[in-house]
């Protein structure tokens, strides 16, 4: 008896406990947000933006018309911060936050960065807001986007990127590039071509930016083989010098720098690096022979 009334009351408590519970079922959001930040050179660079689905729709000259201004996203207005001016579209975007807004073609889009970051879509547009206006060629991408997407993308080591928007098979691209390649060879322009500094760690850095960013590899020789009598002792000159001798394919050079890098690298013990030189002058010497 007692133990039909405990369980009596269990039930009845748990009738009452579910009935207070409030059950929701939340729905995905149909343009999920997205923001992220990617370092270009020296710039930092964010997008914030909303992402529609394609479900099934035809999007461009349908559910986007042509030839009209969108708001190249969902929701609120997509926005771009830059941390410094940046070569944007081959124009100058200053330091701060800016919307993108397009007016897509059959053939090439507008693209249009405007002051105000408060907009709900298009809703209270100003045109006399715009930063610039210019206009970027269609492409066709090979893979398809369910989700709208824009990315910073094809990044280099001189800054260089390209803002892809990305939509069903549509891809507009947009050049974008830091002011750090153009710092870095005014200052080599002006310390070493032109005052023709006698500090080898300058001349190896000068040298180093040339090769990772494939300038001129016979200039960057010469500035490594300075440094090389400015201090020879340091085994990382040579090393690069071999580096870059074998990448313009001057393997006499390259087996000559390696040597001398392998000379230093067995003073200090470098186990790694030694292993790593032998076997590449061994390879150019087969070369060589063939």
């Amino acid at each position: 008896m007692k133990k039909n009334i405990l369980l009596s009351f269990m039930l009845l408590q748990s009738v009452i406990l579910s009935a207070q519970d409030k059950v929701q079922i939340r729905v995905t959001a149909a343009s999920p947000a997205a923001s992220y930040e990617q370092e270009v050179g020296s710039a930092k660079i964010k997008i914030s933006y909303s992402r529609p689905l394609v479900r099934g729709r035809k999007i461009f000259g349908e559910l986007v018309p042509f030839d009209k201004l969108w708001r190249t996203g969902a929701s609120d207005c997509t926005v771009i911060t830059t941390s410094e001016d940046i070569s944007f579209g081959n124009n100058v975007l200053k330091t701060g936050s800016y919307s993108i807004f397009t007016i897509p073609s059959i053939n090439e889009w507008t693209i249009i960065v405007n002051s105000d970051t408060t907009l709900h879509g298009e809703t209270g547009y100003d045109e006399k807001k715009d930063i610039m206006r210019f206009k970027v060629p269609l492409e066709k991408s090979h893979n398809f986007y369910e989700t709208f997407t824009i990315e910073l993308n094809d990044i280099n080591s001189k800054g260089e990127a390209f803002l892809k928007i990305l939509w069903e098979n549509t891809m507009v691209k947009i050049p974008v590039k830091s002011k750090e390649d153009d710092t870095l060879i005014a200052l080599i322009n002006q310390h070493i071509i032109k005052a023709k500094t006698k500090d080898a760690a300058l001349l190896f850095q000068a040298a180093n930016y040339y090769y990772s960013t494939n300038r001129d590899y016979k200039q960057a020789i010469l500035w490594l083989l300075e440094a090389e009598k400015i201090n020879p002792e340091n085994f990382y000159y040579p090393n690069l010098r071999q580096k870059i001798a074998s990448e313009a394919k001057d393997y006499t050079n390259a087996i000559e720098a390696a040597k001398k890098a392998l000379s230093l690298a067995d003073k200090e013990k470098m186990k790694s690096s030694i292993e790593i030189l032998k076997k590449k002058i061994a390879d150019w010497e087969i070369i060589l022979k063939n």
